[in-house]
């Protein structure tokens, strides 16, 4: 009878908590999340959730809580993959009631059906795979900035001092560090949230964006301390330097001679 109770009890408190949860994952305001998605989200899901290097989200989500999935997948990222975590708890910008209106956001462009692919023929050739090494024109660092404010500010912060991505504003080391930015902005990095970004990858970007990107990215350095430059003395200066030195050395010339004078006096 006991564990009856028990069993009840329990019961009753998982469904109160369940209810709790999925009310509060609902109370976002999806107009205020509207505006949250643009700033934080469009820039790899697309401004419609059409997907861009991130997941589509214009869909109709399959499941019973929904609100609560995507809102601990906003806050909490996935791990293994480019989504980073958005909850200031777990590091990152954005506060839960923020988090809950962008999930209300993006549950207000579901029940989209997702068009049927078109009926093609067997390939009669090989597709013509990209070449596995890119070349990258030079970059444009001024057209760079627009395309660092488009695409790169969300994670790396509007001066590259990182946000949810690395820090960029920073002395890049190494031989050919123009090279290495290329590679990385295009490619990614391989278990981090830094996604490929060349179109050859599945990217948005051209390798002329990509070049540019990278020289705006070089511009990024921290402001160094200037040390002031000690000021050299004016002649002037070093003139009235001079003549207190000689006179200092004439007083101590007259205090010798007198002690002299004054011990020989003493002997006679």
């Amino acid at each position: 009878m006991k564990f009856k109770w028990f069993a009840l009890t329990a019961f009753i408190i998982v469904t109160i908590l369940s209810l709790t949860a999925t009310a509060h994952a609902q109370s976002g305001d999806a107009a205020q999340g509207a505006t949250l998605f643009a700033q934080n989200c469009a820039v790899c899901h697309g401004d419609h959730g059409q997907g861009r290097i991130g997941a589509t989200l214009a869909k109709d989500f399959p499941g019973i809580r929904v609100d609560v999935l995507l809102q601990a997948t906003i806050s909490n990222g996935v791990q293994g993959t480019v989504m980073p975590a958005w909850s200031k708890s777990k590091g990152g910008p954005l506060t839960d009631p923020e988090i809950d209106d962008i999930v209300a956001f993006i549950r207000s462009l579901g029940n989209i059906a997702p068009p049927l692919p078109p009926v093609t023929g067997l390939p009669t050739s090989k597709p013509i795979l990209p070449s596995p090494v890119a070349t990258f024109p030079p970059g444009d660092a001024t057209r760079g900035a627009q395309i660092f404010n488009a695409n790169c500010v969300v994670c790396h912060g509007p001066n590259g001092e990182g946000r949810t991505g690395a820090t960029l504003q920073k002395d890049w080391a190494g031989i050919n560090v123009t090279t290495l930015l290329d590679t990385t902005i295009a490619r990614g990095v391989a278990g981090s949230k830094m996604p490929a970004w060349a179109q050859s990858n599945g990217g948005p970007l051209t390798n002329q964006d990509i070049a540019d990107a990278a020289a705006y990215v070089l511009t990024l350095k921290k402001a160094t301390l200037v040390t002031p430059t000690p000021v050299a003395p004016t002649s002037d200066t070093a003139g009235v330097i001079a003549l207190i030195c000689v006179g200092l050395i004439l007083v101590i010339g007259i205090i010798v001679l007198i002690l002299g004078l004054a011990i020989a006096r003493a002997r006679k």
